[in-house]
């Protein structure tokens, strides 16, 4: 979070938004670039120990779009994204025959998504304009347990990797830099998929619950060009 908001005030220092900007017309084009940081809302099905683990804790985001302009408060087009969340970390502690040694379990879930992508401009002719994106499609998920003994060796992982759909709808601020480039501050809310009983069984784990559906939220920095 803090990095975000860094980048945002360097920008605004180096970059000020130009008064010549035209906003968006018809029949514009916007190629943009984002990275950002995410949280789930909820928790896997699966139980280790006691602990319902979680799924997202905490995750970091990439992506690349396109997007065509039919009408200056409309666009669409495509949306391909990459996240990677870190979820719950366990740690034991083995007895061995002359010493005490360290397993730790790390749960992560990895998504990859290709969307059909839509926005909304609520101002188009604005420098600065609020905005709605939306985007539903294909998501590809990959369950992760890692083990690692004493810190430095890797036990290996089990591994399930699920298809379903998801989508996404969020609120964005774009700033004009010029006739030809923009930056923006997205969220969004993001929802898909995933079966964790394939998983829950290859790592011993109890299945506590039916539920598939997995959300989060996240924020973006965006750069836009076209």
């Amino acid at each position: 979070m803090k990095k975000i908001l860094m980048a945002v005030f360097v920008s605004m220092c180096i970059f000020p938004v130009a008064g010549n900007a035209q906003g968006i017309e018809d029949g514009d084009g916007m190629v943009s670039l984002y990275g950002g940081l995410g949280s789930a809302l909820e928790k896997s099905m699966i139980e280790v120990d006691g602990e319902n683990l979680s799924w997202g804790n905490f995750g970091a985001e990439m992506g690349l779009s396109y997007l065509y302009f039919p009408t200056s408060y409309l666009g669409l087009g495509l949306d391909v994204h990459l996240a990677n969340f870190k979820g719950t970390q366990m740690v034991e502690d083995v007895r061995g025959r002359w010493f005490w040694h360290t397993l730790e379990s790390d749960f992560d879930m990895q998504t990859l998504q290709l969307m059909g992508a839509g926005r909304i401009n609520l101002n188009p002719q604005s420098p600065v304009r609020l905005y709605i994106p939306f985007g539903a499609g294909l998501t590809l998920s990959n369950g992760t347990m890692k083990y690692t003994w004493d810190e430095e060796f890797d036990l290996g992982e089990e591994s399930v990797t699920d298809a379903s759909w998801g989508g996404y709808v969020g609120l964005g601020l774009e700033f004009d830099q010029g006739t030809n480039y923009s930056w923006s501050i997205e969220a969004r809310y993001n929802v898909f998929d995933y079966d964790d009983s394939r998983l829950a069984g290859d790592i011993g784990g109890a299945l506590v619950g039916k539920d598939t559906r997995r959300s989060y939220v996240s924020l973006a920095f965006r750069l836009n060009f076209g």
